[in-house]
């Protein structure tokens, strides 16, 4: 249990300190983060995960475009109104939230 809580909060903590040093260099970005997916779908892969991390992927982005073209906000370097690395991070983050909740819910299970 104690692995698989390290894991997530190094995953999270890796997304953070990549997006920190490398957003204005998104195909470097898109890289990292393309990476971490295969990483993480690696280690999460039921049906359950690919469908967070797909499903997100998609529509995480698809909301944000929107806001964007709406003036809610906007990102340096984009593609198509959202950087290239957006939907990866959107993709990580789904299965992390899952994965720690589920961790989180085992460990109080436990007690």
């Amino acid at each position: 249990m104690k692995r698989e809580l390290t894991f997530e909060l190094g995953l999270y903590t890796l997304c953070i300190v990549l997006v920190g040093l490398f957003w204005h260099k998104p195909v470097v970005l898109t890289i990292c983060y393309t990476a971490l997916s295969i990483v993480a779908l690696t280690k999460w892969h039921t049906k359950s995960d690919l469908l967070f991390y797909f499903v997100t992927f998609v529509l995480g982005p698809i909301g944000e475009s929107v806001a964007v073209y709406l003036g809610a906000w906007q990102y340096p370097k984009p593609l198509f109104l959202i950087p290239l690395w957006l939907p990866f991070l959107w993709g990580i983050c789904a299965l992390f939230m899952k994965n720690l909740s589920e961790t989180l819910l085992r460990r109080e299970v436990k007690r």
